[in-house]
C-alpha cells in the first residue's frame, strides 16, 4: 500500500472526510483528491499535519508497518517535557506518585465504596 492508499484507508478506518483532511492541513479538497484518482502524493510539507490528523505515527504513512499510536497532546508534552527537566530524585519521586496512584484506582475498582 502507498501513502497516498494509506491515506483513503485511515480516513474510511477513523470514519472522517478528506473535505476535513484538507482543512486540517490546509489545501484545497481537490487537492486530496487527485492522491486517490490519479495516484499523485501529498507534498512532504504536508506529512506531519497528516500524520497528526489521524494521530498516528510518520512512519506508519510511509511504511504502514508501524503499530498506529496516539500522538502526544499538548498537556502529555508538556508534562513529558517537564519531566525531563528533573533530576533523578525528581523523577524517582513522579514515578513514586505515578504507582501510589495506580495502586489507589486498583483499590477503588476492587472496593468501589464512597471515601
Amino acid at each position: 500500500m502507498e501513502i497516498n492508499e494509506r491515506i483513503f484507508y485511515l480516513l474510511e478506518k477513523q470514519k472522517r472526510t478528506a473535505k476535513e483532511l484538507s482543512d486540517y492541513i490546509g489545501v484545497k479538497p481537490s487537492s486530496v483528491s487527485a492522491w486517490k484518482t490519479e495516484g499523485s502524493w501529498p507534498s512532504s510539507k504536508h506529512i506531519v499535519r497528516i500524520s497528526e490528523f489521524f494521530k498516528v505515527p510518520i512512519e506508519y504513512l510511509f511504511t504502514g508497518r508501524a503499530t498506529p499510536s496516539p500522538i502526544l497532546g499538548p498537556q502529555e508534552r508538556e508534562l513529558l517535557e517537564t519531566y525531563r527537566q528533573l533530576d533523578a530524585r525528581g523523577q524517582h519521586s513522579v514515578h513514586m506518585t505515578i504507582y501510589h496512584e495506580l495502586d489507589r484506582i486498583k483499590a477503588e475498582l476492587q472496593d468501589p465504596r464512597p471515601n
